[in-house]
């Protein structure tokens, strides 16, 4: 096992890394797991080259095939104790805006070319609208992560120095971590937020009343979404809804990509999703899905995976009623 303070330049030559941090004083068992894990890999997929790079609280998985990193993640994840990894949204590194804008240049990869299509939309849209008049609609859910990041790439790239305007379409059935996502996000980029209780129409058409200069909402909305199969990257509001351009850059992504991206760029996201939540949506209706349930063996204890060892991505949004 590789054990160093910076990383090497050999890594650069492989597409996918995961970056996971550790507790520091897990360190000696990180690094006897992690050989027992490699040589575990090794035997299934020889074909396949990677590294395994130890640092001082972290360490990086690097390889050209992304189903092995995620069989490394799922083997790690069920050997290690609880509290001896610690998820990027308890990290205060910065994400490097750059690093996501080169990854469109790998178009023979699913998430190269999702990023591609994505920011194309993304500049599309402040063409036809401009920055004045495009909000945001934010409520910590994964989906709407992944947009920010990507939105906010393409602004550094633009040199874009204002605030970005996000919309909290907030339930009174909330989950208090996702308020507590937002809230720190919020932080994170000045984002110019404005929280919006009740009902979603009625509130909406509100805001509008209030800011008549929004013409255009960019959302998370996936195509893989229940009733969302026929709609398109620039959709008009349905008759009797506030007059505005659904903006909808994610429409061909899939609960993998998602999922893809945020590990990837080494995002923080809801702490829901690593206690087993697949999908956000009211609390009462929401559950960890049953998908990614599993019995610890030292303690015989029922836990759940994280989101983004859900295997089956057909199966997302099971933990919902």
């Amino acid at each position: 096992m590789t054990i160093m303070e910076s990383t090497p330049d050999s890594v650069f030559n492989y597409v996918f890394k995961r970056i996971i941090y550790f507790n520091s004083n897990c360190k000696d068992l990180i690094i006897k797991t992690l050989k027992v894990i490699k040589d575990e890999i090794l035997k299934t997929n020889s074909c396949d080259t990677f590294e395994c790079i130890v640092y001082i609280d972290s360490f990086g998985i690097y390889c050209n095939n992304e189903n092995v990193i995620n069989q490394f993640e799922r083997f790690l994840v069920s050997k290690l104790p609880d509290n001896t990894l610690i998820y990027p949204h308890y990290t205060v590194n910065s994400v490097n805006f750059e690093d996501i804008r080169r990854f469109q240049t790998h178009t023979h990869l699913p998430l190269g070319r999702c990023i591609l299509e994505a920011i194309q939309v993304i500049k599309e849209s402040i063409d036809k609208f401009t920055l004045e008049k495009i909000f945001l609609s934010f409520n910590g859910g994964k989906d709407c992560v992944v947009l920010l990041y990507l939105f906010q790439a393409v602004l550094e790239e633009l040199k874009f120095n204002g605030q970005i305007k996000a919309v909290f379409f907030q339930s009174d059935d909330q989950f208090s971590e996702e308020e507590d996502y937002v809230e720190s996000t919020v932080n994170r980029f000045n984002l110019d937020l404005t929280v919006i209780k009740g009902e979603l129409k009625s509130g909406l058409n509100d805001f509008l009343k209030e800011n008549p200069q929004f013409c255009a909402s960019i959302i998370g909305t996936r195509q893989s979404d229940t009733g969302s199969t026929k709609l398109q990257f620039f959709q008009k509001t349905d008759p009797g809804w506030p007059v505005l351009v659904r903006v909808q850059p994610l429409l061909h992504w899939n609960y993998d990509n998602i999922w893809s991206f945020l590990r990837q760029f080494s995002i923080p996201y809801c702490s829901l999703y690593d206690k087993g939540y697949t999908s956000l949506g009211n609390k009462s209706k929401s559950h960890p899905n049953p998908n990614l349930k599993y019995i610890d063996e030292n303690t015989g204890e029922v836990k759940y995976l994280p989101a983004f060892l859900l295997q089956d991505s057909n199966s997302e949004r099971e933990n919902r009623l």
